[in-house]
Order: structure tokens, then C-alpha cells, then sequence
């Protein structure tokens, strides 16, 4: 059976972006690339792993393109404590998307959906889930 093994995020800020991804979700550091084609890191939650890339030449940057409408668009990450999270990736730097923002101001905490949605370093949403999503195939 597949399985993802890792995602990968292009940033010009891999230190910065890496810091984030550390202080914000608890990810830690696995390994750490230096090569002719990009620089980075390599994050692990222990079960997926996190390649954060800068490209050093465009040939090997090329991906779908922008705006994301295929690609990757956003990471989801299952969370313990919702309230500690959301304040852990905030101080990192996250911004909460609109619609925390409303529902806050309406009185309620994170999104009206299973996901809390924050944007994080180059533009990445981020989604944080206590109740998680299905990973079952039925």
C-alpha cells in the first residue's frame, strides 16, 4: 500500500520558514541539504516528513506554476490541544485566515469547519484539526 512520505515546500527563507514549522507545529529537524540544486531542511512530525527547499537554478524549481490551483495548496496537521496550538502557531507568525477572524468576532474560537486555516512564511495555509480527517479508505 502507498503512503505519503514527505511534501515539499519551496521558499526563499528556508531558515525562516524551517523556524516556523518548528515553533509553530513542533516539527523537528531530521536532516539538512546544501547541494549544486537547492538548500533546506528536512522536518519530521516522526511520521511524514517536511522537505522545506530553496532552488538554487529555475530548471529545478519548475512546478505547476502559479496561482496553486493544482499543487500543493495547503498541509494539515492533526493537533492534542486546539487552544494551545492555535496559540503556538500564531506566536510563530501565523496569520488566522478570514474566516477565524469572523467567527472570533461572532464569539466562537477558529473555523466553522473541522479545520482552524492559517496562512504561514511564502503564502502556505495551514490547516490545524483536533478531530482530524478521515484516513480511512471506507
Amino acid at each position: 500500500m502507498q503512503r505519503i512520505s514527505h511534501i515539499a515546500i519551496a521558499t526563499q527563507d528556508p531558515e525562516g520558514t524551517a523556524k516556523f514549522y518548528k515553533d509553530g507545529l513542533g516539527l523537528f529537524e531530521v536532516g539538512k541539504i546544501e547541494s549544486p540544486l537547492a538548500e533546506g531542511y528536512y522536518l519530521s512530525d516522526g511520521y511524514i516528513n517536511l522537505a522545506i527547499l530553496k532552488y538554487q537554478t529555475d530548471e529545478v524549481a519548475m512546478t505547476e506554476g502559479a496561482p496553486r490551483h493544482a499543487g500543493i495548496h495547503h498541509l494539515g496537521f492533526s493537533v492534542d490541544d486546539m487552544v494551545s496550538a492555535q496559540s503556538q502557531i500564531i506566536e510563530a507568525g501565523a496569520t488566522p485566515h478570514l474566516e477565524q477572524q469572523v467567527n472570533a468576532a461572532m464569539g466562537g474560537v477558529g473555523s466553522l469547519n473541522v479545520e482552524y486555516k492559517f496562512t504561514g512564511p511564502d503564502g502556505v495555509t495551514v490547516d490545524l484539526s483536533a478531530s482530524g480527517w478521515s484516513t480511512n479508505p471506507d
